[in-house]
């Protein structure tokens, strides 16, 4: 394929011999075959060598989440006899255009090494490539251009951090609270100790190889049931955000989900009715918001589940306390679970049977969870997600 300059030459040369001829000057002429013969030439120099190249890409960091900058390394090898002349390689990346890199001449079997910056500007599936590599001859008049490499995917998870939750009977704030006097009301299932029997114990509790060794019947205290499980549920309803709320909506889903996976508990996803995966992985579950959109299919997800061992959070994310997915939460609540709703678009009290989290402003997420938890920050979301 010929480059604007090899048009414009060839242009140059047709219009030199042409005139030349007309008015018999010799030297025009002579000088207008040499130029179209030159344009020739590079255009048989450049399909005459045919590019062998081995094309390999890796994203580094392997993970990105919504802020962060990455870079994609490309490694081209020249599996050719021949030493290649300067190649110019573009790889469009999806939605931010594309990137332009300069490669010296390789000679046989040499590897080298071009990246080119990645800012995670927004989650999603990226798809880099084909990678186009052109190849010009020394005059810039002919280039030849061949695809490789196929295409790459990426994917940006949302924007989180993983924050404490109230695990373990020590836990503080209103949620800590409010959770270890349920886990108190109930019988639990861990040994702690052994104690001397009081009047009124439940005699099914009674140690009677301890109490053969003592004096006195011995009873074996537990330890009552902490939290074990964490079932986060994104609403995507359309009418219940702006664009803008429901990102918000799904950082904190994203965050809810490392949160539970740092405090080692059991994770539920539910993304509107669609999606629900159960005793799913962080990465899984990262993944999965990474690609979620608002619908208006006007279909409420199932919070019915089996019954699990110790308490449970449901954390529901939508735009206000009043939306129809938390009334759905309330009539299937397990009888072990406890609500709390983040609410990214219109502010909204605690009820007397619900926390609520307030998410309607960027960084506000984050404030009102350690002021429910009354904790501070558990773990990056980097540690969080790896």
């Amino acid at each position: 394929m010929l480059t604007r300059h090899g048009w414009g030459a060839l242009v140059l040369a047709i219009a030199t011999a042409v005139i030349g001829r007309m008015f018999g000057v010799l030297e025009l002429f002579v000088l207008g075959a040499g130029v179209a013969a030159l344009v020739a030439a590079t255009v048989v120099w450049v399909h005459s060598r045919r590019m062998n190249l081995s094309v390999s890409r890796v994203v580094v960091p392997s993970t990105l989440q919504v802020g962060d900058t990455g870079r994609v390394e490309l490694r081209l090898t020249n599996l050719g006899r021949a030493t290649t002349s300067p190649l110019v390689l573009w790889e469009p990346v999806g939605g931010m255009g594309g990137a332009t890199l300069r490669l010296a001449p390789l000679r046989p079997n040499e590897t080298a090494a071009a990246n080119y910056r990645l800012p995670a500007n927004r989650r999603g599936t990226i798809v880099f490539g084909p990678l186009t590599v052109e190849r010009r001859d020394p005059f810039g008049l002919c280039t030849q251009r061949r695809l490789m490499a196929g295409t790459h995917e990426a994917v940006v998870l949302p924007a989180h951090s993983a924050l404490a939750l109230p695990v373990g009977n020590g836990a503080q704030g209103p949620l800590g609270d409010y959770l270890r006097m349920r886990a108190l009301g109930r019988s639990g299932s861990e040994f702690h100790s052994l104690r001397d029997y009081i009047e009124g114990d439940d005699l099914r509790r009674i140690n009677w190889r301890a109490s053969a060794r003592s004096e006195v019947l011995k009873v074996r205290e537990v330890e009552p049931d902490g939290l074990r499980r964490c079932a986060v549920a994104l609403d995507t309803t359309a009418h219940e955000y702006s664009p803008e709320g429901f990102e918000r909506a799904v950082s904190a889903a994203a965050s809810a989900i490392a949160s539970a996976a740092a405090s080692g508990l059991l994770i539920r996803l539910l993304i509107g009715s669609r999606t629900d995966q159960r005793n799913t992985s962080t990465s899984a579950a990262l993944h999965q918001l990474a690609d979620c959109a608002v619908d208006d299919d006007g279909v409420l997800p199932s919070f019915l589940a089996p019954a699990g061992d110790g308490l449970g959070l449901t954390i529901v994310v939508t735009g206000s306390v009043q939306a129809a997915i938390v009334a759905a939460a309330r009539r299937q609540l397990a009888p072990n679970d406890v609500l709390i709703v983040v609410v990214c678009t219109t502010r909204s009290p605690s009820t007397r049977s619900t926390f609520v989290i307030d998410a309607t402003e960027d960084g506000s997420f984050a404030t009102a969870w350690m002021a429910v938890n009354g904790t501070q920050n558990a773990t990056s979301a980097r540690q969080a997600a790896s």
